[in-house]
């Protein structure tokens, strides 16, 4: 036998019920998951309803700013002194015949 959840009341003002159940139906849920979608929501992006909106996406874009920063430095480290030297190698490595030069160069000696 399975337990049915318990349902409580809490009081809303009546203009506040009726936008509650206008948005519920117009994302077809009940209001049970409106509510807890509605705080989920709020917790998992950590956005609080009480501070004006504008104040929060600039925070994120200054934090989303700074880690764009800290990943283009990241890459051109990697570039600096893992991919290019890495290149280089490998060019060198399968051009060698091409760009072949003998290691000692023999002098003649000329008479006159």
């Amino acid at each position: 036998m399975t337990m049915s959840k318990r349902f409580s009341r809490i009081n809303f003002h009546t203009q506040t019920v009726e936008r509650f159940k206008k948005y519920a139906i117009e994302n077809d849920s009940n209001y049970t998951e409106t509510m807890e979608a509605i705080l989920d929501f709020f917790e998992k992006y950590r956005i609080d309803p009480f501070v004006p909106f504008d104040d929060s996406v600039h925070g994120l874009k200054m934090l989303i700013n700074k880690r764009m920063d800290a990943v283009e430095s990241i890459l051109r480290k990697m570039e600096a002194e893992q991919t290019k030297p890495t290149k280089q190698m490998l060019d060198r490595l399968f051009n060698w015949e091409e760009n072949k030069k003998p290691l000692i160069v023999e002098k003649k000696e000329h008479k006159f």
